[in-house]
């Protein structure tokens, strides 16, 4: 019995030396603590680069689908937007739309006036929110703004056409004179929406010869930018505090810049590579068109540019 109760006495006495002491306990809670908050910058920046990624190949096969209308329409681009009226087009169009019901998979239709934001397609930008952007109220300040993180979807032809997307096409509106427009004019941009206000008239802007875009208008695919993130029709000085054009940029990814105004996009280019550029250069060069003008060398915004 003396033997039996001396070795039970040595085991609980093991069991209480092999034990954590309170301040071992709090130094393991605190290299813990420590490891989490080196750990945590870096997972978060590894999300950040992977939407980054993600938002590039989304814009790749964006730019794959728009050569592919091309070659489907005898090299002509796509409008960008074309209002409802006149007689071409009475119900609209939308270009999201237009190539996701030819090219791209993506959710499509509206009900109750939203559109199917369900899964993952080439039209959502991961760093983006699941908010409806009304175009009519946009008044985003800067690339930054909460704004430029929304969605734009129309019903055009239809509602079950509808597709949302976070990027833009580059794009000017064509509306009252064509002389702004034109090949060579202020805003001759790649792309085309096609407003029918102010005097404009969509039927005679769409037949006439001089304001088509043609993949032949691009002369150097590798500068000419076609889309990127972004959720406006067109470049258009908004007034107000407003940055003008620039703010018409998504800058939504990595990290703010200019004291929380700008950050950076991907931008595609007609040849189908993407780059991710800063919005910076623009907001600080002005608030009109020739802010976009200011990156000739790696990035052209107007077709005059190349």
């Amino acid at each position: 019995m003396h033997f039996w109760s001396d070795r039970t006495a040595v085991v609980r006495a093991r069991a209480v030396r092999a034990g954590f002491t309170l301040v071992e306990l709090l130094v393991v809670i605190g290299i813990i603590a420590l490891l989490i908050s080196i750990l945590l910058p870096a997972l978060s920046k590894a999300r950040a680069q992977a939407a980054v990624a993600t938002c590039a190949s989304n814009l790749r096969q964006v730019g794959q689908a728009i050569v592919m209308y091309a070659d489907d329409n005898k090299g002509r681009l796509p409008p960008a937007v074309i209002n409802p009226g006149d007689t071409i087009y009475p119900t609209g169009w939308f270009w999201s739309n237009e190539l996701a019901r030819k090219y791209l998979p993506a959710p499509r239709g509206m009900k109750g006036g939203a559109p199917d934001l369900s899964g993952s397609n080439v039209f959502r930008c991961p760093s983006g929110v699941d908010d409806p952007l009304g175009f009519s109220g946009f008044n985003a300040n800067t690339p930054r703004d909460a704004q430029n993180q929304q969605y734009i979807a129309q019903p055009w032809p239809t509602p079950d056409d509808a597709v949302a997307t976070w990027y833009k096409l580059n794009s000017s509106t064509c509306e009252g004179t064509a002389a702004a427009v034109k090949l060579g004019g202020s805003s001759d941009t790649p792309f085309l929406w096609y407003n029918g206000k102010s005097g404009g008239d969509n039927d005679k802007y769409l037949r006439d010869s001089s304001l088509a875009r043609k993949m032949s208008n691009i002369r150097s695919a590798s500068r000419v930018v076609a889309a990127m993130d972004g959720n406006a029709y067109n470049w258009n000085d908004i007034g107000g505090s407003s940055t003008g054009v620039s703010a018409r940029i998504s800058g939504r990814h990595g990290q703010a810049q200019n004291g929380g105004k700008d950050g950076f996009f991907n931008a595609l280019f007609f040849d189908t590579h993407v780059v991710l550029l800063p919005t910076e250069p623009y907001t600080k060069a002005g608030r009109g068109h020739d802010s976009l003008r200011v990156t000739k060398a790696e990035a052209v915004f107007f077709l005059r540019d190349q």
